[in-house]
């Protein structure tokens, strides 16, 4: 966390509640966030409610052309974007920075609401690998990308124990008259 008093801040002095970073938008597909925040700055510059879900607007009336000139028209950037300074030396900041108002909460993810530990277990009586999920203390499954990022980074006795060992292994024989497998012993 950083003090408020080093945080940035616009020419009329609001300092932003959470600063994000710009590259985290394309990649998570949240560009509705983006629209979200320009309704809510729009709204809360003219004292309305809009609504802003995405079956409002056309391609002729965009939300982000009509948000825009609501901007405008209360004398803010098309864009939503202002000029910050330093909190640290009161320099202005070299870009102008997108500022808006947006709903944003915490889930409540807890690692200790996540985790899944097993050693060893019950396994299922025809596969004998074991069984799948939390509640019966099953084993958390092993995929295809999991198995070729260990083999991208040479781990062979590791995918040898995961994949074989802690996994079905069992010793089967075979006859050498004819070639067939006889049951496998458990």
């Amino acid at each position: 966390l950083w003090p408020v008093e080093d945080m940035p801040f616009t020419e009329n002095g609001m300092v932003p509640d959470i600063l994000f970073n710009p590259h985290g938008f394309p990649s998570r597909m949240t560009i509705g966030m983006l629209i979200e925040s320009m309704a809510g700055k729009s709204a809360a510059l003219h004292g309305v409610s809009y609504d802003a879900t995405p079956f409002t607007f056309t391609e002729k009336k965009s939300a982000l052309k009509y948000f825009g000139e609501t901007l405008v028209s209360a004398g803010y950037n098309f864009f939503g974007t202002e000029k910050m300074y330093s909190g640290i030396s009161g320099l202005e900041l070299e870009a102008e920075i997108f500022v808006g108002v947006v709903y944003y909460q915490r889930l409540r993810h807890m690692v200790s609401d996540k985790f899944q530990v097993r050693t060893t277990g019950p396994r299922d009586a025809v596969t004998n690998q074991p069984v799948k999920g939390r509640n019966v203390e099953g084993g958390i499954r092993f995929g295809e990308m999991e198995r070729d990022a260990l083999l991208a980074h040479g781990t062979s006795f590791l995918l040898q124990d995961r994949l074989f060992n802690c996994s079905d292994g069992s010793i089967a024989y075979v006859c050498t008259s004819c070639g067939s497998m006889t049951s496998p012993v458990l």
